[in-house]
């Protein structure tokens, strides 16, 4: 608790003329402690009215104060749970699970590509090919979904750090 000040005080102390500040306190709702009676003045509490200030300037400025913040988070905090008992939303741990299964199986069928369009093309025109002519294509393209997080634009195709040394390779052949 701050002071008590009548109005002339706490415009030498803010720095506001006291039309301002009964402007704010009618149009704004800057704090009063005690509504003057009869011939008395209203009573401030410093502190009480500098809080207001800080948090107007902070309201006007775009920023929240803490409380604020706090609240902002709660509200959130309900929605997600609202989300979660709909089953609009899945928790992450059971979501993070769920996706590497769904990863480790597209590899797992990505490795096993090779044998399978070897068969395929064995039945459909009779010639025979060694399945792993397809997998260095195949560990190529597992290579960048791997690094596919590591890139701030998300290309699969941007330069890795250590595919600089392939691309020096294949200069030196040409």
């Amino acid at each position: 608790m701050g002071k008590t000040v009548n109005l002339q005080e706490l415009a030498e102390i803010t720095g506001f003329a006291v039309q301002t500040l009964i402007r704010w306190q009618k149009d704004e709702g800057m704090p009063v402690k005690l509504s003057g009676q009869r011939g008395r003045g209203n009573e401030y509490d410093t502190s009480a009215v500098i809080g207001w200030l800080t948090q107007r300037e902070l309201h006007r400025a775009g920023l929240s104060s803490p409380k604020d913040e706090l609240d902002r988070a709660r509200k959130i905090e309900v929605e997600i749970r609202i989300g979660e008992k709909l089953k609009m939303l899945a928790p992450a741990a059971e979501f993070e699970s769920r996706w590497s299964g769904h990863i480790e199986a597209a590899k797992t069928e990505l490795l096993l590509l090779g044998g399978k369009l070897a068969d395929a093309v064995f039945e459909k025109h009779g010639v025979e090919i060694d399945e792993q002519l397809v997998l260095p294509y195949i560990e190529e393209c597992l290579a960048k979904l791997q690094h596919l997080d590591e890139d701030d634009d998300g290309d699969p195709d941007a330069e890795h750090p250590d595919d600089a040394f392939d691309d020096e390779e294949d200069d030196d052949d040409g």
